[in-house]
């Protein structure tokens, strides 16, 4: 890793452990209320977090994110693309465990 990438890693992470702050509100907001079918923001946030996440480890350098074999990049892609691509057809469980449980595992993996 040249010395522009592991600069610019720390602010990467921190954009990361924002993104969880924000996935653990949505889920202390209930699973009752992302799954409301008259109240789509929660499940709106959780694409948008989705998103930002995958955004972010693409911009880790390679030989970070092989450094961290524990966390299944490919796994995030595949989720933000299936939730870009299959926008309203989008299963609600899959977004609920990504930032349920998804988020804080990421999070927890890259602190150690």
């Amino acid at each position: 890793m040249s010395h522009a990438e592991a600069d610019r890693v720390p602010a990467i992470i921190a954009d990361i452990e924002r993104f969880a702050v924000s996935a653990r509100r949505v889920v202390e907001r209930g699973e009752e209320r992302f799954h409301h079918p008259n109240d789509d923001d929660q499940r709106r946030i959780a694409r948008s977090l989705v998103a930002d996440l995958s955004a972010a480890a693409d911009r880790l350098p390679e030989s970070f994110r092989e450094a961290h074999p524990d966390i299944d990049w490919r796994g995030i892609r595949a989720v933000r693309n299936f939730v870009a691509h299959d926008y309203d057809g989008t299963d609600e469980q899959i977004l609920w465990q990504a930032v349920a449980v998804q988020f804080p595992a990421i999070v927890s993996a890259l602190r150690h």
